[in-house]
């Protein structure tokens, strides 16, 4: 009987990774998706362009994200002197797919020792949380966090409690290292695993923290050493700095991001949703006489602690939430699985499962309806090869192959992000984005130039306004400076 339930165990995880791959791959063949224009994943394929071309983060250029994402895509990087960062950029995606299956593998085998039921939920929540796509499709870096920690949690943990061999412990440390590489957030699930491990210091600790940081600071070392303040500006104050209070994004609307419900209506639906899930929670975990168990206490810490953390920042996307969706898979998970006792009735899994399907088909017909613009054939027919092209959205550059110039030209990696970094209206600001207008002979964008991230003082929107004609294509806005061709 056991033999039988763990092989449904496993049938169950291979079966939502597929669902997994197949919606991610799903949404590539979406109008635009594959080599159109979305948010961050071609600014950070950017980073990664410019270090392989010799030019340094921090030191050269802001990048207000550690290192990690731009140094494990550089072979991309590289491939793209070839077959152009358009090309570069869509084979990016295609890893996409993988990516989401490889993280429910993952999230599969941390959560296995709780039961079928705990496997299904939290390997759904996995393959179809609403941020987790939406970062798989446009941001990428939460996801590529959430699969390092999940890779890391598979071997510190040794079903509910720590692995018993050290090296396991340090090589799981290794992998939450890395995941701080890609993006500061890990270090939330890091701290929470430091307190857990504060019991046995020679065992636990002392090996977790030195995976640690070999994992996180090896990579990252060089870059802070020749520019320390800059990384530290960049990495750590940057992310935490304040935008005008009509930008930020309110409370409400970041937990239907942090619950899922944000498509379902306003503000009331999230907060009903937020209160049920933690009514689950407590439920589970108080009612029960039973102590959590080493695991389930990651679970429950990590997820307050990564959802709180989406309700501080000033500077918020949707994606973000994404970095929520391993602690809160494996937090259902085990709260359902609590609730109907682990050996659950094949009525209760089968819900599940069905509930897993309906999650599926719902999102497949949500995404079915989806696209964005691919607008390499305007931008061909304005702006020469290699010409220096500047733009307030990196990625327009980036799917058009107009990224690298052959002139002497410093691309901007992530314009709002560089501008907070110096301080929205401070003169670093204003001379950053002087320098760049200066230097550029087009401008690619979707938003008139008075109203980039800046905003442009009067003297530089007269520059603009002296030393640039405006030309209108299919909703974009192209600037050409005067004497310069309007055509390949």
């Amino acid at each position: 009987m056991q033999r039988e339930s763990a092989r449904s165990t496993t049938f169950f995880i291979w079966v939502i990774a597929v669902l997994a791959a197949a919606i991610t791959f799903y949404q590539l063949t979406r109008p635009g998706f594959l080599f159109g224009i979305t948010p961050d994943i071609a600014a950070w394929l950017g980073g990664s362009i410019r270090l392989v071309h010799g030019s340094m983060p921090y030191r050269d250029f802001d990048l207000v994200q550690p290192p990690g994402f731009p140094l494990l895509v550089s072979p991309l990087a590289f491939l793209s002197e070839w077959i152009g960062t358009r090309d570069a950029l869509a084979l990016l995606r295609l890893c996409t797919p993988v990516l989401a299956a490889a993280s429910v593998l993952l999230i599969g085998r941390v959560i296995r020792p709780h039961g079928r039921l705990a496997v299904i939920v939290a390997c759904g929540v996995m393959a179809l949380y609403p941020a987790q796509l939406y970062a798989l499709r446009s941001g990428l870096l939460e996801s590529v966090v959430a699969f390092f920690c999940l890779a890391g949690a598979a071997l510190v943990f040794d079903g509910d409690s720590f692995a018993v061999s050290g090296r396991r412990i340090l090589s799981g440390g290794i992998l939450f290292g890395i995941a701080g590489t890609v993006k500061a957030p890990a270090i939330v699930p890091v701290l929470v695993l430091c307190v857990l491990c504060l019991p046995d210091i020679r065992r636990r600790l002392l090996p977790f923290v030195t995976g640690v940081v070999a994992g996180f600071g090896i990579p990252t070392l060089p870059f802070f050493v020749m520019a320390p303040g800059s990384f530290i500006r960049d990495v750590l104050i940057t992310p935490l700095s304040s935008i005008p209070a009509g930008d930020r994004v309110s409370i409400p609307v970041r937990l239907g991001d942090i619950t899922g419900t944000s498509a379902f209506g306003g503000s009331s639906v999230s907060i009903i949703a937020t209160v049920v899930l933690v009514a689950i929670v407590l439920a589970a975990f108080v009612l029960p006489r039973r102590r959590p168990s080493p695991l389930e206490w990651f679970a429950i810490a990590a997820t307050l602690l990564s959802a709180i953390a989406q309700l501080g920042p000033s500077y918020y996307f949707a994606n973000y939430t994404a970095f929520v969706t391993p602690f809160l898979g494996l937090l259902l998970g085990m709260s359902i699985a609590r609730l109907v006792n682990q050996r659950a009735p094949r009525l209760v899994v089968g819900i599940a499962a069905v509930g897993v399907a309906i999650l599926f088909t719902h999102q497949a017909l949500a995404i079915d309806g989806s696209a964005t613009s691919d607008i390499a054939g305007v931008v061909d027919a304005v702006i020469p090869a290699g010409a220096c092209v500047l733009s307030d959205a990196p990625s327009k550059l980036v799917t058009t192959n107009r990224f690298v110039a052959t002139t002497r030209c410093n691309a901007l990696i992530d314009p709002e992000g560089a501008t907070l970094s110096y301080g929205y209206g401070s003169l670093g600001a204003e001379r950053l984005w002087t320098g760049m207008v200066e230097q550029c002979d087009y401008m690619l964008t979707s938003t008139p130039f008075a109203h980039w991230y800046i905003p442009p003082d009067a003297r530089l929107r007269a520059y603009v306004a002296a030393n640039f004609q405006l030309m209108h294509s299919a909703g974009l806005l192209l600037y050409v400076r005067n004497g310069f061709p309007s055509s390949a």
